[in-house]
């Protein structure tokens, strides 16, 4: 596909849609990009280049295996309900595109992570609710220092 202009059909978790792009290019004679194509910012926003499939189920594909510990098998029949794809895409996108995606996500925070170890670390609180009659309790932990959240609240049955 030529990627300097034309369209481009992507299939996101809605819809399949055609998406037209064309680069912009500096007017200015003097300037020293002139010449040289910009992309399109938006359209890069659905999908990645030279994916048919958009970031939306990217995203999916990566949030069923990596929270849900989905097989890809089981994530090929959720998806082929909503969209044509095989079990062969699910498992490129999950290791080719969602993976990376999540390393730069994760390099991202790495400054923020060293500074929390210069100042000695996480400070976690941690709340417990004992309903009485013998029913579950509810613990929830919280960080204290950083401004995100923990995804491990756990119930206990006695």
């Amino acid at each position: 596909m030529n990627y300097l202009s034309g369209l481009k059909t992507v299939q996101t978790m809605a819809q399949a849609l055609t998406i037209a792009y064309r680069p912009k290019r500096c007017p200015n004679l003097g300037c020293a990009s002139q010449g040289s194509a910009w992309p399109s910012a938006s359209w890069q926003g659905v999908a990645p280049k030279y994916s048919i499939y958009g970031y939306d189920v990217i995203a999916q594909i990566g949030w069923e295996r990596q929270k849900g510990k989905a097989h890809f098998e089981a994530i090929h029949t959720h998806l082929r309900e909503r969209m044509p794809i095989s079990e062969s895409q699910v498992r490129y996108l999950y290791h080719q595109r969602y993976l990376p995606l999540l390393a730069c996500h994760e390099r991202g925070h790495k400054s923020e992570l060293e500074e929390l170890g210069r100042q000695g670390g996480l400070v976690l609180s941690a709340d417990g609710l004992m309903p009485e009659g013998g029913e579950a309790q509810l613990w929830v932990a919280r960080e204290l220092s950083a401004t995100r959240g923990l995804d491990n609240t756990k119930r206990l049955d006695e």
